[in-house]
């Protein structure tokens, strides 16, 4: 007895199938042969638009505040309170620091004091002025008394400016007495503590804006161009993906690195100030996978179908083992099998549909 199952002992139904597809299928097999034999070499094709691929790129970037500032007395005074510390966050205008004001509030009330006697004294060498007026119409005084009276009012009113000048300056010291935030800042450090006087200058405290945020990324001066075009843009770090907009590329290239400093803005949420990441974007140029890439002498690149023939086309600076960036028509005919051991204007004939 024997296992082999011979064609007479199959259904009817296979013979028939068989029957049916056998020639076809010889000639399938037979196709690479005979292409062979008539001088040309069965590789398989596509179209550049059907197989390139738009990888991310990336550059490093970290994320920058536009403000971080050192709060300063701006008048000499013991510092009274310290109402933050350390890592809290305040709002714009929240109270930071109180310094004594006890003297300054003393000198504020002075100078409203002085005000409100050259007013008084004002409004009398006005009434004077009139009387004199009045009284030269009628030719019962001098002249002079009434040059006298104008010169005693301008005094006056000179006097009353510069009074004014002093409240002014001795409300701004009071307002000074209690230092307040100028944005939504973080705190990072407490230089000074309560019950040292600080002077003029002296340093309290530093903030760190949490609202006016930049990426700074230091992009390769070839990938310039490509960021500019770009349509997506992001900023990654360990806490993940927000979205940018770019604010500006700097003219400027390290001489070290030959990088170019490129600021972006987030377009909606932001990271955290002082992250360290990567810029990331999408290249708008095709690229063809790294396994098209051959050697021919001295150049890398790839074949492409030349009306039945291979054309070897170089690509200068192409790296082995990494995508390779074509500016070749989307309609380009790629050869994506069989290219190996190609040469430049070798025959070729299709084994796959285009």
């Amino acid at each position: 007895m024997t296992n082999a199952i011979t064609l007479s002992a199959a259904p009817i139904g296979f013979r028939t199938l068989l029957g049916a597809v056998g020639p076809l299928l010889m000639l399938l097999l037979a196709l690479p042969f005979a292409l062979h034999a008539q001088g040309a070499t069965a590789v398989k094709m596509a179209r550049l638009q059907d197989i390139a691929i738009y990888p991310w790129k990336l550059a490093p970037a970290t994320v920058v505040s536009l403000n971080e500032a050192a709060l300063a007395a701006q008048i000499k005074a013991r510092i009274d309170e310290i109402t933050v510390r350390v890592g809290d966050i305040v709002a714009p205008g929240a109270p930071l620091v109180r310094l004594d004001c006890t003297d300054y509030r003393l000198a504020q009330q002075q100078a409203e004091a002085r005000l409100g006697a050259l007013e008084a004294s004002l409004a009398l060498a006005q009434r004077r002025l009139e009387r004199a007026r009045k009284l030269e119409r009628d030719q019962t005084v001098s002249a002079a008394l009434l040059d006298e009276r104008e010169t005693e009012l301008s005094v006056l009113q000179a006097d009353r400016r510069g009074a004014q000048v002093g409240l002014d300056k001795a409300t701004l010291d009071v307002s000074r007495c209690v230092l307040k935030s100028p944005y939504r800042a973080v705190v990072t450090r407490r230089i000074i503590s309560v019950g040292e006087f600080a002077d003029m200058g002296t340093r309290l405290l530093e903030l760190l804006d949490l609202e006016q945020l930049e990426v700074s990324a230091q992009v390769t001066a070839e990938d310039i161009s490509q960021v500019i075009a770009a349509s997506e843009l992001y900023f990654q770090d360990a806490s993940g993906s927000y979205k940018l907009r770019l604010r500006v590329v700097s003219p400027a290239v390290t001489t070290q690195t030959r990088n170019q400093e490129v600021r972006l803005l987030f377009s909606e949420t932001a990271a955290r100030p002082g992250s360290a990441g990567k810029l990331t974007w999408r290249s708008g140029q095709p690229h063809l996978p790294a396994k098209l890439l051959v050697q021919r002498g001295n150049e890398r690149g790839f074949f492409i179908d030349d009306s039945g023939s291979a054309r070897f086309h170089a690509v200068p600076g192409a790296q082995q083992g990494r995508t390779t960036p074509v500016t070749l028509p989307l309609e380009t005919v790629i050869i994506t099998e069989g290219h190996y051991g190609l040469e430049d204007g070798q025959a070729i004939m299709p084994y796959n549909p285009r």
